[in-house]
């Protein structure tokens, strides 16, 4: 029994090195697994917070010692112009629709489409017998009874006692009356023949010879009619003003017309005349241009651009819209000028506005500098470092319709 207990304790003596060995190794392991993961953890932080700045410090130093970056600039001298651009027709000088004043068939019709003609030109004459035979009539009735009266005036001037004068006066009459019936008989044949009332163009043709031509004195929707004519020598331009500037389109104010087919072509004018009240169902005034046409370079029915320029102020004191500020009502504005490197708030009223400019009319002299880029959450004494604004190119404004 001894000798076994010996064996079995050097057995277990020549163990426990290789035991504690492999404890050593498995503890080392862990051990540096954790510091790799502390490392990985904390190292990073600790770096970060010992190179990286307060936030304070990283803007004060964008903004520097002298306060935030602004540019400005100094109001300065122009002319400002309020136009208003909206589209427009364009109506011949004159127009009409020729229809017959009698009934009759289409005898002769001189014209088509397009053909230019005078003043008292015949156009058409109609076929009406029934009148020819009417005015015939009537043209003998009257040369009876014009001589009845005058026969009757003789022998009363020879001798009153044998004829009345009664009955010379009713001869006379009679004569008198046959005398209007003749002539209304000759007018309604005139009307056969149908003449130009105005030197122009054929613009629409409605009828061939052999047609049957009704009378329009009764309705000229029943009746067909001969021809449309034109006097494009001049034209007139019809524009519709809106309410909101409609005080300000008065006879005298320029006015421009351009055309999309004619690229770089403009045609000036002035306004001629408007109907002084508005529409009541669109609330805009009828406003007319009358503008030569030698060339014809415009055709009635045209669709047009207009530029009214309503108002022209010169030599205003201006600044870029940018460069105001409004406040809760239309009329409250301000801006901010820099004085001695520190920003001051200043009231102005303004006037009219082209898009590119706004006119000063009250507040500034001209020899401020006025912030326009940075001017958002300024206050009062606030030290700005200041630079020149460079002013983008920009547009006139034009209100379209």
């Amino acid at each position: 029994m001894a000798g076994l207990s010996q064996i079995s304790t050097g057995e277990d003596l020549m163990m426990e090195p290789r035991m504690m060995k492999r404890v050593f190794i498995i503890t080392g392991g862990v051990l540096a697994g954790a510091i790799i993961v502390i490392l990985m953890l904390v190292g990073p932080h600790g770096q970060q917070d010992s190179v990286s700045s307060p936030p304070g410090d990283t803007d004060k130093g964008a903004e520097g010692a002298s306060g935030p970056a602004v540019q400005a600039l100094k109001p300065v001298r122009r002319d400002i112009v309020r136009s208003l651009t909206i589209p427009a027709n364009i109506s011949p000088w004159q127009q009409a629709t020729l229809y017959g004043k009698v009934s009759g068939y289409l005898k002769w019709i001189g014209f088509d489409k397009g053909d230019v003609v005078k003043q008292g030109e015949l156009l058409a004459v109609l076929d009406a017998p029934e009148i020819e035979d009417q005015y015939k009539q009537a043209e003998a009735d009257y040369a009876i009874k014009k001589v009845t009266y005058e026969r009757y005036l003789s022998v009363w001037q020879d001798n009153h006692d044998i004829i009345a004068k009664q009955d010379v006066d009713v001869a006379k009459a009679a004569a008198d009356s046959a005398r209007h019936v003749r002539d209304s008989r000759r007018a309604l044949l005139g009307y056969t023949k149908v003449y130009a009332p105005f030197s122009g163009v054929i613009t629409a043709r409605f009828a061939d010879t052999g047609a049957l031509i009704q009378s329009a004195t009764g309705s000229a929707t029943q009746a067909a009619p001969l021809f449309t004519i034109m006097d494009l020598s001049k034209l007139r331009i019809y524009i519709s003003v809106p309410q909101e500037t409609a005080l300000l389109a008065k006879p005298g104010v320029p006015v421009t017309l351009t055309s999309r087919e004619l690229p770089g072509r403009e045609f000036k004018a002035t306004i001629t005349r408007t109907t002084q009240a508005l529409d009541p169902s669109t609330r805009t005034l009828l406003v007319e241009v009358d503008l030569p046409n030698e060339k014809r370079e415009l055709d009635p029915g045209m669709f047009v651009n207009a530029t009214l320029f309503l108002e022209q102020h010169p030599n205003s004191l201006a600044l870029p819209p940018a460069a105001i500020a409004s406040g809760k009502t239309r009329d409250e504005k301000w801006v901010f000028v820099v004085e001695q490197g520190k920003v001051r708030r200043l009231p102005i009223r303004t006037g009219i506005d082209d898009g590119v400019w706004v006119e000063v009319v009250e507040g500034l002299t001209g020899e401020e500098e006025v912030v326009v880029v940075g001017k958002s959450g300024l206050t009062e004494g606030q030290a700005v470092r200041v630079s020149n604004y460079d002013l983008p190119a920009g547009q006139h404004a034009k209100q379209k319709m």
